[in-house]
């Protein structure tokens, strides 16, 4: 098998599989949250759960595969580190819906708004990790797009913080910043998703 895989070009395409996979999971918990912030059925953050146990599984099947595979179609490190930023988005997407639900906390419109950038950001990801392989300047669009979702995100997370405790009801405020902060690292991930396949994008073109 090593020796296959060493002078093979049989399994390039295998990474860009499990890549795209693994961003269509990224897109649906993505949807997800957005359809229940925006009040969609309390039992959404059951299905988002599900989703972060299929990313874990998808970064498993990305480590056994680089295990397995001398020749890489990109630079395994970040072929890892695609799928390692991934799978932390769709993390903070669950707990952000998680905690929703168990603080009973009412969706405010900055975190409506917060995941349906996020959601545009997930399309985006995927967008750019389907052209890497045949279409670099629209790999290199989307991982920019991408980045840029994560600043309006950050730009609404700084807004809300500078006045979330201005309000007397500390223990909402307290919840609501937690919540804030999960869709925020959501974003900051989601920007290193972007970066990373503009260096791609560099160093493959």
């Amino acid at each position: 098998m090593w020796l296959t895989n060493l002078f093979g070009s049989a399994h390039s395409d295998r990474f860009f599989r499990l890549l795209r996979d693994h961003t269509r999971v990224l897109c649906e918990a993505a949807d997800l949250l957005k359809t229940y912030v925006a009040g969609g059925d309390s039992s959404l953050p059951d299905a988002i759960d599900l989703l972060e146990h299929r990313s874990d599984e998808m970064v498993l099947r990305m480590t056994e595969a680089l295990k397995d595979t001398f020749v890489t179609p990109i630079d395994r490190q970040d072929l890892y580190g695609l799928t390692e930023a991934i799978d932390d988005m769709v993390v903070y997407l669950n707990n952000a819906a998680r905690e929703v639900r168990l603080m009973r906390v009412t969706p405010t419109p900055q975190m409506i708004e917060m995941a349906r950038i996020l959601a545009q950001a997930a399309r985006d990801v995927d967008g750019g990790i389907d052209a890497l392989a045949r279409d670099p300047s629209r790999a290199s669009e989307a991982g920019r797009a991408v980045m840029h979702a994560e600043s309006l995100v950050e730009n609404i997370y700084r807004d809300v913080i500078c006045t979330l405790f201005d309000s007397d009801d500390l223990h909402s405020a307290l919840k609501l910043r937690e919540i804030y902060r999960h869709l925020s690292n959501c974003a900051d991930r989601a920007d290193s998703t972007g970066r990373l396949i503009g260096k791609i994008v560099v160093k493959t073109t």
